[in-house]
């Protein structure tokens, strides 16, 4: 995962919350609903909006991968392996939005610009 400085906090964000906060509330509002939220809310911020529209992916990644495990009967391994890892990296989305970083995960960045390219634009 990259980390990114500090992001400019003057922009508009959603429902008037400062960009941290609407970024943080993406991935702590379980990621789909969050990112939702703050994706079509009304703001241009592109922190707040990527980081929205990154907490939608990955959120459609992680029950694409925990469905396919669980289908292949690898249910152990979802359950001791894949969520803790899942829950790692999303209390280090949401601590990092908060703080005001950007923070891109490999893969997950590249197809939330492919997927949400003309809403982050």
């Amino acid at each position: 995962m990259a980390s990114q400085p500090p992001v400019n906090t003057t922009s508009d964000a959603p429902f008037g919350l400062q960009p941290n906060v609407a970024a943080g509330l993406a991935y702590l509002l379980f990621m789909i609903v969050g990112g939702l939220i703050m994706l079509f809310g009304g703001g241009t911020n592109r922190f707040v909006k990527f980081a929205a529209a990154q907490a939608i992916t990955l959120w459609v990644c992680m029950f694409v991968l925990n469905f396919v495990l669980t289908a292949l009967h690898l249910g152990v391994l979802v359950f001791f392996i894949v969520w803790p890892l899942e829950a790692i990296l999303w209390l280090v989305l949401v601590i990092t939005a908060f703080m005001g970083k950007e923070v891109r995960v490999p893969g997950v960045a590249d197809l939330t610009q492919k997927i949400f390219g003309a809403q982050l634009a």
